[in-house]
């Protein structure tokens, strides 16, 4: 036992040195290429490590249960749905991944897959398709500016007072969740104006 003890001693202290070895060996600065996809990506910087999307498969079409409306100010003829069973911020890549269901005057709904990553303002669609029929997967999407008028203005809402925080997601999908149901008093007063 004696022995047991004194070799697990022995690995803890070299674990304790090789810790503050590794501490303080660390560069004074970090060049901004070191981490992520160009000079001003954050998420390397908060998380230390390049940053790198996950693929993630493409959820099931959602269905008029899971259906949560979004109200778009800026869009009173449009009616947008979030599906609240796609809702996806755990891949681990800071993008918050959602379907949404956007329904033009006509009536004719349209189902996008997309991803808002948080620390770039920025969406990616992944899939897209007609209501009733199945998601088809977009490959050739990019990351794209999130803007703040039109159609997809939707977006921006979603980024500034639901998905996001501060670069980050904006907690977890229960979180996102509570708040796509009781929005937050700052994104009724500043649409309303």
């Amino acid at each position: 036992m004696r022995s047991f003890l004194q070799k697990s001693s022995s690995i803890c202290t070299s674990s304790l040195i090789a810790f503050i070895i590794l501490l303080f060996s660390q560069p004074a600065s970090i060049a901004s290429d070191d981490f992520g996809d160009g000079p001003d990506d954050s998420f390397g910087f908060v998380f230390k490590k390049a940053w790198q999307e996950a693929e993630l498969p493409l959820p099931d079409m959602p269905t008029d249960a899971r259906l949560l409306p979004l109200k778009v100010f800026q869009m009173p003829a449009y009616k947008y749905y979030i599906d609240i069973e796609s809702i996806n911020v755990s891949a681990g890549d800071n993008v918050a991944r959602y379907t949404i269901v956007i329904e033009p005057p006509s009536g004719l709904r349209n189902v996008f897959f997309e991803g808002i990553r948080c620390d770039k303002n920025k969406y990616k669609l992944y899939g897209s398709a007609l209501w009733g029929k199945p998601l088809t997967k977009i490959s050739t999407s990019n990351w794209q500016g999130i803007i703040e008028r039109g159609v997809g203005v939707y977006r921006h809402d979603l980024f500034k007072y639901f998905l996001c925080n501060k670069s980050i997601i904006n907690g977890e999908k229960k979180d996102i969740v509570q708040l796509l149901k009781y929005p937050p008093s700052n994104f009724i007063d500043e649409e309303e104006e």
